[in-house]
């Protein structure tokens, strides 16, 4: 059983209105409260523009007052909280090793991949948030060159 008193990482998309000061009010709640950001993205994700994805680290209760005063926000449209490794939280990713460097991703991983990281070709992988953070340390660990992850999707 998970301690819910024990922090653990969390992921969330957030839909903002596009306009300037949406990510400063929005990072202004974490901040007020302590949690840093692990990663931050932004962009038009599934083509709509104010999109944020972030990770960070945080206890159960810190989750619920984090929504309840980002849900407040007039930026705010709407927010979808996960914990990192829920199979709703989906993520891609890109993994591009030295030339002549096979690599695989690790067995035991829920993820669909491509490429031939031994013939120069990047390796794209895509999964679950988990497994796909999971592929990029793998990859890390094996020398990668460039490793690029998106969360694509939080339901």
């Amino acid at each position: 059983m998970t301690d819910p008193f024990a922090p653990r990482p969390w992921v969330a998309l957030v839909q903002c209105l596009d306009q300037p000061g949406a990510l400063m009010a929005l990072a202004s709640v974490f901040a007020e409260r302590g949690i840093n950001f692990t990663s931050l993205a932004t962009g038009a994700l599934d083509g709509r523009p104010g999109a944020i994805a972030l990770t960070f680290d945080a206890t159960a209760r810190q989750c619920q007052v984090l929504r309840r005063a980002a849900e407040r926000l007039t930026v705010v449209q709407s927010l979808v909280l996960r914990p990192f490794d829920d199979p709703g939280a989906r993520a891609a990713g890109v993994v591009r090793m030295p030339y002549g460097v096979g690599f695989r991703p690790p067995p035991g991983l829920d993820v669909v991949w491509s490429g031939d990281s031994a013939a120069g070709e990047p390796v794209l992988v895509e999964g679950t948030l988990a497994d796909v953070a999971a592929v990029a340390a793998a990859a890390r660990e094996a020398g990668a060159l460039t490793i690029g992850t998106v969360v694509s999707e939080v339901r």
